[in-house]
């Protein structure tokens, strides 16, 4: 049954004004004030909303229309612009504030409408809320959103006033005012809008909500490869956090209270994860963490193509996969190290089984069985009885069960990390594994794995490679930039690691020397594998800046098969015709050999 949104309101050190349509208030600088201040004239004209908006932010007031629980605070105006764009709903102003902060500046449609179609909306809002206390019953979105556009068009007059009559442009007004009534009833409001761009990876409310600003991290913003860190012109009633917490306590069927004061689930159809703690472990009320799952699937080519690792070591970790090296991909939290994991997975051959082991599907496989691989998922979640650690445990082992098989752990923790390198050891383990786990270097995992866990220092040598990435900070702007810091191979005696970087410490690793007695390939041969993956890769990142396509894993797809129907042609005429695949695929025709 959908959570119809509540029409509670939270106090807040702010006077509030209403007018018809919409609320402001104003903060309060001279101490204590009632939860709903005395009215106070508001100096704009019958003008509308967009031209109070400037002279409102500079008074330091806050607005938002009558029926929202989601404050905008500032200007866009006032930012040094760096990027912005628009979503489905909404402007996104991206820019460096006066006190040098970098602010995601919001602008949904709602707040900048005309007082009159505000109130047809607020209207129409009420009247979805009335229909359900009424009648009751399942109210799903195509209901709402008809409902929403009955009483939209029996205002037709007010919004062609505002829009004027011309019948394509008032259609796409109403579907978006229908879009924003649902969004208010049985949605979730501003985190509607925030969970459909696609550049933010991570959304944070601290408590109490209506004392700060929703804080976000972002990547991809004018092709930089940074992890921004901004806040936003977002301040939130607690009745829009409570609003989220019920959604997520209806999908999930999980508690979320007093004695139980932490729920984490995915949101549902979100692509994304909530975390949630609550009094007493939060003292000041609800917080919230959200973690976005990538929309687009990373690949080796948009790793490249944004600056992460280079098209040499792209051709190297592809040449790895393909001989079914053992792989963990190390890094701090935020590093990007499921990123690489998912690039790392799209270079297995499309006949390559896959088993996926997980408490959140961050993974690719849907995506993957979508263009013909084999992959098998396993969730392991809050309904699987014992703690996180057994459960994983369990799931590995009946993934050893389940016949031959590459394993990816979407991550290592402990117990099942026993269970994955006794199999490793006695091959009984898949083709190929691969995993993720916290630590700043292939060290400081060498000693966890064996101190911590422990792991025989000889069984940690059945792991081929070590890939640790990190974060550095840009000295002018701020910014996290990722990257590929160290990629070195396990050596000859347990707590010794080669640096795989140039050919000679590639060629001394132990894995290199099982992949070339087991594949027949000498050096040379090696070699010009690599460099044809290296370029072709290299092709795909260049021509993805002119066309986001060819960084998407069916391109990675194109390539390997390029390289497997064309075997032992010299590196150069083999990344020939593969610019000529692509010239082709842009249509600008085949070049010249």
């Amino acid at each position: 049954m959908p959570v119809i949104r509540g029409e509670d309101a939270s106090e807040h050190p702010y006077t509030r004004v209403t007018a018809c349509g919409r609320e402001t208030e104003k903060e309060r600088t001279d101490g204590p004030v009632p939860r709903y201040g005395a009215p106070e004239r508001l100096e704009s004209d019958t003008t509308g909303f967009v031209s109070d908006f400037g002279r409102m932010a500079l008074s330091n007031t806050r607005t938002k229309p009558t029926y929202a629980d989601c404050w905008l605070i500032g200007s866009a105006e006032e930012l040094d612009l760096i990027s912005e764009y628009r979503l489905p709903g909404a402007g996104v102003t991206i820019g460096a504030a006066a006190d040098g902060e970098t602010e995601y500046n919001l602008s949904p449609d709602e707040y900048v409408s005309a007082d009159s179609v505000n109130a047809v909306v607020s209207e129409a809002i009420e009247s979805v809320r009335r229909s359900y206390r009424e009648k009751g019953g399942r109210i799903d979105r195509q209901s709402i959103l008809s409902e929403a556009r009955i009483r939209i068009m029996d205002r037709s007059d007010t919004i062609e006033a505002v829009y004027g009559s011309n019948c394509i442009d008032i259609g796409k007004v109403v579907d978006g005012l229908c879009e924003t009534v649902y969004r208010y009833t049985v949605g979730l409001g501003i985190f509607d809008i925030l969970l459909s761009d696609p550049r933010l990876e991570d959304i944070f409310i601290d408590a109490p909500c209506d004392r700060n600003r929703i804080h976000v991290t972002m990547n991809g913003i004018s092709g930089i490869n940074s992890n921004l860190r901004c806040r936003t012109n977002l301040m939130v009633d607690r009745k829009e956090v409570m609003n989220l917490i019920n959604v997520l306590k209806r999908d999930s069927g999980l508690q979320f209270c007093e004695s139980e004061p932490v729920l984490e689930t995915d949101i549902k159809g979100r692509d994304a994860r909530a975390t949630v703690i609550g009094y007493p472990m939060s003292p000041n009320g609800d917080a919230v963490s959200i973690r976005k799952h990538s929309t687009r699937p990373w690949t080796l080519t948009r790793l490249i193509a944004n600056g992460t690792l280079d098209h040499e070591t792209a051709g190297l970790l592809s040449f790895l996969v393909d001989n079914r090296c053992t792989f963990l991909v190390c890094g701090a939290r935020g590093a990007g190290k499921s990123s690489l994991l998912t690039a790392l997975m799209f270079e297995f051959p499309v006949s390559q089984r896959i088993l996926t082991i997980e408490d959140t599907l961050e993974l690719p496989g849907d995506k993957m069985r979508r263009m013909g691989y084999k992959v098998q998922s396993m969730l392991i979640n809050e309904r699987i009885e014992g703690d996180s650690l057994s459960r994983a445990d369990e799931a590995l082992r009946v993934s050893l069960r389940m016949g031959e098989s590459a394993i990816v752990l979407g991550e290592v923790r402990g117990e099942e990390a026993k269970t994955l390198y006794q199999s490793m050891r006695a091959g009984r383990a898949g083709s190929s594994i691969m995993g993720t786990i916290h630590g700043d270097s292939a060290r400081s995992v060498y000693e966890r794995v064996v101190h911590d866990m422990g792991i025989a220092p000889e069984a940690f040598m059945a792991t081929d490679l070590l890939l640790t990435l990190g974060s550095v900070r840009d000295r002018k702007s701020g910014d996290q930039k990722r990257s590929l810091g160290e990629i070195v191979a396990t050596g000859g005696r347990p707590g010794e690691f080669v640096d795989i970087s140039d050919a000679e410490g590639l060629f001394s690793s132990p894995a290199m020397r099982r992949i070339s007695s087991s594949c027949g390939m000498d050096r040379k041969e090696i070699l010009d594998e690599i460099r044809s993956r290296s370029g072709m890769r290299k092709m795909l990142a260049e021509a993805g800046s002119r066309d986001e396509r060819f960084l998407g894993p069916e391109w990675i797809n194109t390539a390997n098969d390029h390289l497997s129907r064309n075997s032992g042609k010299n590196p150069k005429a083999l990344i020939s015709s593969f610019e000529a695949k692509i010239r082709r695929a842009e249509g600008v025709g085949q070049i010249e050999n």
